[in-house]
Order: structure tokens, then C-alpha cells, then sequence
């Protein structure tokens, strides 16, 4: 299967100006934005900017050992594709520029974006998806309940500066909740702002809140938005989405098709599917039936209960978790026992919903095949009579 490692050595030798930006180029640009560059930008000095091939000369500098690498397929990948783009003639002119990257843990906030300059007057704007903080996931789970989590505010405002600060059009985008900030922000702006946005890219990101979806901001620029998800999806399947999406295929296993190396890539396009997975379809049906069973309020207890499990670990990071294996379990059963009465009876309550709605979804399913394959195996019967014809039927 072949992916963007090999995309750049099928048209890595062909700039911009001789083949135009597509999709692939989107994901890529999408990916990067998780690239760590602090060093480089400092936020005591605005308007620096490096290309893609300057960077790239640092390259082994950000192949840190940060454990994060060692245990998410996605970040280890990245410094690796700084590197192969940054020698490709198509990609090491980019000029980087804006770059910022908050985190608070106490307030849960994490945000991350940059500028990719294709040419003075074309530019992408990359929105960086969840890092390896606990504080940037529980903004994710946040996104079930709140108007708009501060992410989002910050991918307003930081859109707003950059599209009246360069000249020309623009793409936003990102992978993951990137993606849902690139529509967040493009939803949000002035008439006048959105009209220089020539599309907005959300790979394979969550959706949104249903009032969201009625903002006249978001019904102006709907039909610029392109939603790529692996026939697998989880993550993009979540809460709600206005667009259309199309399905791409990805050989590895459900959650893991989340990560974008794993993306099928033909020529300049992805390998597009008719549709997503049972598997993918099932699990959106009962995250919609279990969040439907719950109010804004259960929600949000529910998630401050979970995240303070975790955090009372001691962990800030889901590497830190990963690493503390048995100890995080002893440290999370503390935690659960010195829950107050309440906590533990809402803890319970809302994941029985999830467990029954999980059995009837899946059940549910299971019934449909056994009865589709009972169908088909009565017609093949029929069909065996001498003198028969089956005939499809046409409703």
C-alpha cells in the first residue's frame, strides 16, 4: 500500500507552480503542524520564518527522544517526513511562519498552528490535532458539552489575524481535532474573510455541537469543506458533521487507521472507498445513542470524573500513562475508592448506558446478517429449480 512517503517520491520533483496543490499535499501539511518548533519560534519574536528546507536541516535536533515518539506511530513518523520533505523540490521553498503552541494544564487548553507559504499569495494555515498532553484530550471530550471549547475561540482569533495580515487566498486545515478547528475558524469569520478561503481540509476530524451546524458562517462555507476519513473511522465519526465526507482506504485496524500514515495514496489523490467499515458505522451509532441518553451535565460530570482518575496518577501525558502500565492501575483504583458516593454512582450509571446501548447496537447488527444470509441462501436455493430465473427485486 502506498502512502505519502511515496507520494513524495512519485511528484517530490515538481513544484507547485508546475503541478497545483491537491489533497495529498493537504495531509502533509496537516501532519507537520505537529511538528515541535519552539526552538525556532520563539513568542517574545513575531514574524520569523524559515522554509521548509532550513528546518530541515535541523532535523535530527527534533528527532528527540520525547516518549511520545516511541509509543504513537503518528508522532514518531513526523520528523521522518520533515526530513523527505525537506529535500524534495516540491516542498523544501514552503515558507513556515506564524508558528504559536499554548498549552495550560490547569485551564485543559491546547492549541497549535502554523502558516505553510506555497507563494506570496497561497497559503495554507495548519491547525495542530491533539499532542500527547491530558490537558489537550480532555479539551477534546469537552467538545461533547461545551458551546465552544477555548482551542476553538484561539482558532478563530488566530485565523482572523493571519488572513488579515497576508496577502492572497488561503487553505485551512488539519488532522484530528486539527480538522475540526480548520472548520471551527473558517465557520467563523466574516463574509469578507471567508471569501479568500479557497477550501477548508478536515482530516478526519470530529464534528460538532448541532448549533454549529445552523451558524450562517458555517452553511457560507460548507461547500469548500472536504472531509477525508479512513473506511475505519472513529474519531472523524464523532458528534456532528454537515458535509459531505469521503471514505479513503487504509489496510491496518480500526483506531489505528486514525493515523495518517496509513492513508492509501494513488498519483495525487487518496484511494477513496464507497463507504466506511460496519465497524466504523456501529460504533458512531452508539456514541450517538449513548450521548442522545445523556445531558450536557451528565456529560461534563462524567468527563471531570474520568480525566481526574487520570490525573490524579500524577501523569500529564498519555505517554506518562502508557509508561506507568500496573502502577496506573493501582493508582486509578486509589482513586476510584476515595471518589465521593456520587461520583461513583454517576461513573456507573453512564457507562451501563454506554455497555447497553454497545450490546443493542451490535446486536442489532449481528440479526441483520444472520437475516441477509438466510435471504441469500433461500434465492440460491430457488435459483437451483430447473426453469427458474431469479429476478432482483426492484424495491
Amino acid at each position: 500500500m502506498h502512502n505519502i512517503f511515496d507520494y513524495l517520491d512519485w511528484r517530490g520533483d515538481l513544484s507547485f507552480t508546475q503541478d497545483g496543490f491537491n489533497e495529498v499535499d493537504n495531509l502533509i501539511f496537516s501532519v507537520l503542524a505537529y511538528l515541535e518548533l519552539d526552538p525556532l519560534f520563539p513568542p517574545t519574536l513575531e514574524g520569523v520564518s524559515f522554509t521548509i528546507g532550513e528546518i530541515g536541516e535541523l532535523c535530527c535536533q527534533f528527532q528527540d527522544k520525547d516518549p511520545a515518539n516511541e509509543i504513537n506511530p503518528l508522532f514518531r513518523d513526523i520528523p521522518k517526513l520533515l526530513c523527505k520533505v525537506s529535500q524534495s523540490n516540491r516542498f523544501q521553498g514552503v515558507k513556515v511562519s506564524g508558528y504559536v503552541n499554548q498549552v495550560d494544564f490547569e485551564k485543559c487548553n491546547q492549541f497549535s498552528a502554523l502558516v505553510f507559504s506555497l507563494n506570496e499569495n497561497e497559503h495554507f494555515l495548519a491547525f495542530r490535532g491533539t499532542d500527547d498532553t491530558l490537558a489537550g484530550w480532555k479539551e477534546d471530550f469537552e467538545m461533547s458539552f461545551r458551546e465552544e471549547v477555548k482551542a476553538q475561540r484561539d482558532a478563530v482569533l488566530y485565523a482572523k489575524k493571519i488572513i488579515a495580515t497576508y496577502p492572497g487566498s488561503f487553505y485551512l486545515g488539519g488532522h484530528s481535532k486539527g480538522g475540526n478547528l480548520a472548520v471551527y475558524a473558517a465557520a467563523n469569520l466574516e463574509p469578507e474573510a471567508q471569501d479568500r478561503i479557497l477550501a477548508v481540509y478536515n482530516n478526519d476530524g470530529p464534528g460538532f455541537l448541532p448549533h454549529v451546524l445552523e451558524l450562517e458562517g458555517y452553511k457560507r462555507i460548507v461547500g469548500r469543506i472536504k472531509t477525508f476519513v479512513p473506511k475505519s473511522s472513529i474519531v472523524g465519526m464523532l458528534l456532528e458533521h454537515g458535509e459531505n465526507y469521503i471514505a479513503v482506504n487504509s489496510n491496518v485496524f480500526s483506531l489505528m487507521q486514525h493515523n495518517a500514515f496509513w492513508w492509501e495514496v494513488k498519483g495525487k489523490s487518496f484511494v477513496y472507498e464507497k463507504g466506511l467499515t460496519k465497524g466504523s458505522r456501529n460504533f458512531s451509532k452508539i456514541i450517538r445513542l449513548w450521548l442522545d441518553q445523556l445531558s450536557r451535565e451528565q456529560r461534563e460530570e462524567f468527563v471531570e470524573v474520568i480525566f481526574n482518575l487520570l490525573q490524579a496518577t500524577g501523569a500529564m501525558t498519555v505517554s506518562e500513562l502508557s509508561q506507568k502500565k500496573l502502577a496506573l492501575a493501582n493508582d486509578m483504583l486509589k482513586s476510584y475508592k476515595n471518589l465521593d458516593p456520587q461520583a461513583k454512582e454517576h461513573l456507573k450509571k453512564v457507562l451501563k448506558i454506554f455497555f447497553d446501548k454497545s450490546q443493542k447496537v451490535w446486536l442489532s447488527s449481528f440479526e441483520a446478517d444472520v437475516a441477509s444470509l438466510l435471504a441469500r441462501g433461500s434465492r440460491k436455493k430457488v435459483a437451483e429449480v430447473p426453469g427458474y430465473k431469479y429476478k432482483k427485486d426492484s424495491t
